[in-house]
């Protein structure tokens, strides 16, 4: 490249340079920056209702006791023989 002997040509050139540089720069530094992650949300709706809840509450809660009075009944039978 011929070097350019007029100041205002030479001043233009350095400033097209320096955008040519700021330009790759900042291609650079978006090439090197993490990508976003795409967060995807769902909306949900309750799968059991109110009532079918509280039938399970109340079949679990059964469960339970039976389960206690099993304990019990098989724990003092241990202690009788």
């Amino acid at each position: 490249m011929k070097e350019l002997n007029d100041k205002d040509e030479m001043e233009l050139i350095g400033l097209i340079g320096n955008l040519k540089t700021h330009e790759i720069e900042k291609v650079a530094r978006e090439e090197m920056a993490p990508q976003k992650k795409k967060i995807i949300a769902f909306k949900s709706t309750p799968a059991i209702s109110d009532d079918e809840e509280e039938e399970d509450d109340e079949e679990l809660s059964l469960l339970v006791r039976n389960v206690i009075r099993a304990y019990n009944k098989k724990k003092h039978n241990h202690r009788r023989r």
